[in-house]
């Protein structure tokens, strides 16, 4: 290539024309894009996805370099066919890698076929008449195919929101500018050989509409994966390493808009607080290991019981707290939501002795979201609650029903009972 351009310069001009510059340019965000897509992957382990970004734009970094040696190079063929395979598979590269952080099984069998049957198309048209409709239509048709397969992997990305809109409309207007481009062809003359397409007037207006397409993708698939980093960071920062139950700071990050969603929408939430009992003696008796396996295994009973809408958190220790929506509202009595939560992990908690775990009982507290209350206020009524089923005898979850006022009193005569005994 510096050859070529050195030729070009004692011909007597210095300046590469504008065609060759697009392809260098060209060249040079798709290298740019794979050393950052590389940074990403090694920097974030669950990002491993962005490997085959990498790998797509490490192809597009080639196809440009092919057409400059195509230009000034003898072995004309041989690079006019090496760089159309590497730009159709980076394309399609890019769905596999797009299906893969999506979470989902790659189709390399459907990536592998198109592949194959554009080169097929290519080669079978090697030696066909440029600048003419059959022609140009059969060359960018493999490329419409392959954007058309990133557009339908987009869409099975699990995020939502307008980067996952703007990645998939993005590509839909690569696919419809490749579908486009055997007209401009026909308008502007795409060279009498593959030789002469680095010169033509097609070849700018092709190489930088292509570039700007695709960078804009590359920026917007960027946005995409920094994106789920993030979340996934704050994920970790939140989540209790021991349980995989969600920690006292995602309590408070995420507590908030539940208590709006309640006051907005006008459902009940209530905040469950469960507290094991005589933990420390299972610890002094069993040994911290055992502790720690009594833990997971009632984070697994929660994890069980619990649905998706319900935030389960380790407060800390051996306290637990859940955060239950309630959509049936305020009139649904005594017997709500978080009334049969609790019922069913005491319940659950009975075979525990079977499974070689110590003897488990829980105490807890049950409060009812009031409007204007905060979450600290919730959380503390719901505490407090558990720490009178704990003086009240244990293993019982009391509630801050209508018919509390009963309920204080029998809680009162049951202390004084307590206290009685000694």
């Amino acid at each position: 290539v510096c050859r070529g351009i050195c030729n070009m310069g004692s011909a007597g001009s210095y300046a590469v024309n504008a065609a060759v510059y697009a392809l260098i340019a060209n060249s040079c965000m798709a290298a740019l894009f794979a050393v950052t897509y590389g940074v990403v992957a090694l920097s974030y382990s669950r990002q491993r996805a962005a490997v085959w970004f990498m790998a797509s734009y490490l192809l597009g970094f080639a196809t440009p370099i092919c057409e400059l040696l195509v230009r000034f190079s003898d072995h004309v063929i041989l690079f006019h066919v090496l760089g159309y395979a590497t730009f159709l598979g980076g394309m399609l590269l890019m769905s596999v890698g797009i299906q893969a952080f999506a979470g989902q099984r790659p189709e390399w069998r459907l990536a592998l076929m198109a592949w194959v049957a554009g080169m097929v198309l290519r080669i079978a048209i090697l030696n066909g008449t440029r600048s003419t409709m059959p022609y140009e239509l059969l060359f960018q048709l493999p490329f419409a195919i392959g954007s058309a397969l990133v557009v339908f992997s987009v869409r099975r990305i699990g995020q939502t929101g307008p980067i996952r809109a703007m990645l998939a409309g993005i590509f839909a207007l690569i696919c419809l500018h490749f579908l486009a481009k055997p007209f401009l062809a026909l308008e502007l003359g795409s060279g009498a050989t593959a030789k002469a397409y680095a010169g033509s007037l097609y070849a700018v207006a092709s190489q930088v509409s292509s570039g700007v397409l695709l960078v804009a993708a590359g920026l917007c698939l960027m946005l995409l994966v920094i994106q789920k980093a993030l979340e996934e960071t704050i994920l970790d920062a939140e989540t209790d390493p021991l349980t995989e139950l969600t920690n006292r700071r995602g309590l408070y990050r995420i507590g908030p808009r539940l208590l709006h969603e309640a006051e907005t929408q006008g459902h009940g939430l209530y905040a469950v607080v469960l507290d094991l009992d005589h933990f420390k003696r299972i610890n002094d008796n069993h040994g911290h290991a055992k502790g720690d396996l009594v833990l997971v295994a009632f984070a697994r009973v929660l994890h069980t019981l619990t649905t998706k809408d319900i935030l389960t958190v380790r407060m800390g220790g051996e306290e637990f707290a859940l955060l239950v929506p309630d959509p049936t509202g305020p009139a649904e009595g005594s017997d709500h939501r978080a009334s049969r939560l609790g019922r069913a992990i005491q319940v659950a908690l009975e075979p525990f002795v079977e499974r070689g775990l110590p003897p488990l009982t829980v105490s807890g507290g049950i409060a009812r979201y009031q409007s204007g209350e905060t979450l600290e206020g919730l959380i503390a009524r719901a505490d407090q609650l558990a720490y009178r089923a704990k003086r009240a005898g244990r293993d019982r979850i009391l509630q801050d029903r209508d018919d509390s006022a009963a309920e204080r009193a029998m809680d009162y005569w049951a202390e004084r009972a307590q206290y009685a005994t000694g």
